[in-house]
């Protein structure tokens, strides 16, 4: 069945401050949705260069937010234009602007983690938990839970049989796509004792932006570290560890999709919900937002030791999160356009 919009506008932002997250979840929408409609038009609307730099590089249109964004917008679409937010948490006076000057579909992906009213047409919020996964509160459609978490692509194919194995070799510490905490640091310093047989990758990201601080930090430890820059085969890289740590983002979603237990380290105050949804469910082990090397290390040789602990969290961390969110909002949205 053929989607009926011309043209959609992605409006969302990426700093250092506020993570990659948003921009990368767009842009892995996008791809899907492109890959459905390939004359689809996609303009992606951002008003910083570090967002606007990653949408460039996947040769995406891409323009700066003016100060009259609503005129802006309304300049941009036409009657068969989709508008999809991504915002840490969206403002529904900002929606509700939109929807009465210009006359087109929105759909929200609201990160809050607690249910809100907005006013568009669809709300996807894959961080509410234990909200029911459908509800409509007056013209809204809301679809709530991890089963609407949208993925970069692969991890819909990605071998989902974990092997938990009885002795720990690999260890991934990844916190996203600029890390603004500089948690890696604390955490690397944690496991700087850890035996040599086990390998640690630290994953920085793009946006990573003290790499001289970091390399000094890491060549005063005698542990050495395997250090990856935004690597290609991050799937491969989750699919081969035996633990995880990092932050409660789209990252703890991805590795929970891949049964990888997880020691999670929240870096904003909805994540600190989210990491306690996780390990409510038994699918995560919360460190809190600011734990110290002590506690890391002794929550991380807990789990080394306990392959018990690490099956259970790996089963549930897959039946929490299946991998099929982004075909699921992709149906939504071909199921809203068709109206």
């Amino acid at each position: 069945m053929p989607m009926t919009p011309n043209t959609i506008l992605f409006r969302a932002d990426a700093n250092r401050k506020l993570g990659l997250g948003h921009i990368v979840r767009c842009l892995a929408l996008a791809d899907a949705l492109k890959n459905n409609k390939p004359d689809l038009e996609i303009t992606f609307i951002t008003k910083h260069e570090e967002g606007r730099k990653i949408i460039k590089g996947k040769n995406y249109k891409v323009v700066q937010v003016l100060d009259n964004e609503v005129s802006q917008i309304r300049n941009l679409a036409n009657r068969d234009t989709l508008l999809i937010t991504d915002f840490l948490d969206t403002n529904d006076l900002y929606i509700s602007k939109i929807k009465k000057i210009v006359n087109l579909k929105i759909i929200s992906i609201d990160n809050n983690t607690r249910l809100k009213k907005l006013d568009g047409n669809i709300v996807i919020n894959a961080n509410v938990f234990n909200k029911g996964e459908i509800k409509t509160i007056g013209s809204t459609r809301y679809f709530l839970g991890p089963k609407y978490m949208i993925l970069r692509k692969g991890f819909e194919k990605a071998n989902r049989k974990k092997e938990i194995n009885n002795k720990v070799k690999s260890v991934l510490v990844m916190f996203g796509g600029t890390d603004p905490k500089e948690f890696i640091i604390k955490v690397a310093s944690a496991l700087k004792n850890i035996y040599n047989e086990v390998q640690v990758n630290l994953v920085i990201g793009s946006g990573f932006s003290y790499n001289n601080k970091f390399k000094r930090a890491l060549s005063k430890m005698d542990k050495k570290f395997n250090l990856l820059f935004n690597p290609p085969n991050i799937i491969e890289i989750m699919e081969n560890t035996d633990i995880a740590i990092t932050a409660a983002g789209v990252v703890l979603y991805e590795l929970a999709t891949l049964g990888v237990p997880s020691l999670v380290i929240p870096q904003a105050k909805h994540q600190e919900n989210i990491a306690r949804a996780f390990e409510g469910f038994g699918a995560g082990i919360n460190l809190g937002k600011s734990p110290n090397s002590k506690l890391i290390y002794k929550k991380f040789t807990i789990l080394v030791k306990n392959r018990l602990l690490r099956e259970r969290l790996s089963k549930n961390g897959k039946k929490l999160v299946d991998g099929m969110g982004t075909q699921r909002v992709i149906k939504l949205i071909k199921e809203e356009t068709l109206k």
